[in-house]
């Protein structure tokens, strides 16, 4: 899967198209108007080495596999938010980023309507299929959106191509968990209105990364850089929470995803949702020139 690319459908981002292009979209201001690349990958680092590091909860992790798909990816002139630290009780995780409700439809100059596949473990960039287009003007926060595969509408939760595909060892004292889970953002991660209350919200806000922080001001024959660090997707991750889980037949414990079940979303699996959405920590956007 390392270095897969995934072309996306243009009709699966029409809808996309025509808001950013609308009044509080791209819309026309005069500057200069040109196409750009774009690529992503895994964060600078001597890739012949594992990747091993110590959450917050004292566990040494191993990553042996860390497959990551973003896209389409936005920028906007609107500035994020100071960061904030808080606690998600149904997550059983702290986050730390700011409201995102303050960009409102914001002002989107720039854009890449695709989608790219990419071995987080590796700095290795992988180009977009597809290139960007851009108005030149100072960028202050950037979106990255998890759609769906091509051919399945944004809003679409029957789907099973993950976002995060990851595996790895956590040790802890004398504990040694193998792991290994495949976060697919479906209907799992939503949440169940109840009698009186408003509808629930969609599974496309949970698909959209808003308010990442990066400031530069676009020049023509430049590039969008997306570095991913998949540390955070474990920072508060507790392996001892897996001694339930189903398990392959080597011992490796399989993370769950599941609102009913006999085997419903773990707490590893929470804080991998959680740092995948989280708009600082996890996500560096810059604007790169030969």
């Amino acid at each position: 899967m390392r270095g897969r690319i995934l072309l996306v459908s243009v009709l699966a981002f029409t809808a996309c198209t025509v808001l950013s292009l609308g009044p509080t979209g791209c819309g026309s201001t005069g500057s200069a108007r040109f196409a750009f690349d774009g690529r992503a990958g895994g964060v600078t680092r001597d890739a012949s080495q594992p990747l091993a590091f110590v959450n917050e909860t004292g566990w040494t992790i191993t990553l042996t596999k860390a497959n990551v798909t973003v896209g389409p990816i936005y920028l906007n002139v609107i500035a994020p938010l100071r960061d904030e630290a808080s606690f998600v009780p149904w997550l059983g995780v702290k986050r730390a980023f700011g409201d995102d409700d303050h960009l409102g439809g914001g002002r989107e100059v720039g854009e890449i309507l695709g989608q790219v596949t990419f071995d987080a473990l590796s700095p290795a960039l992988v180009p977009f299929p597809v290139q960007g287009t851009m108005t030149q003007e100072q960028i202050r926060t950037a979106e990255i959106w998890l759609w769906p595969p091509p051919g399945k509408a944004p809003e679409a939760v029957n789907i099973d191509t993950p976002s995060v595909d990851v595996a790895g060892v956590a040790v802890r004292g004398d504990s040694r968990v193998p792991f290994r889970g495949a976060l697919i953002l479906n209907d799992a991660w939503t949440t169940d209105a109840k009698p009186g209350e408003r509808s629930a919200q969609p599974v496309t806000s949970l698909r959209k990364v808003r308010g990442i922080p990066t400031t530069f001001f676009p020049t023509e024959g430049g590039a969008l850089e997306i570095r991913f660090d998949v540390r955070p997707l474990f920072r508060g991750a507790d392996f001892s929470n897996l001694a339930a889980n189903p398990a392959d037949k080597d011992g490796t414990k399989i993370l769950v995803q599941s609102k009913t079940g006999k085997f419903t979303t773990d707490q590893v699996m929470r804080n991998v949702f959680q740092g995948l959405r989280a708009s600082t920590g996890t996500y560096a956007v810059r604007w790169v020139v030969p």
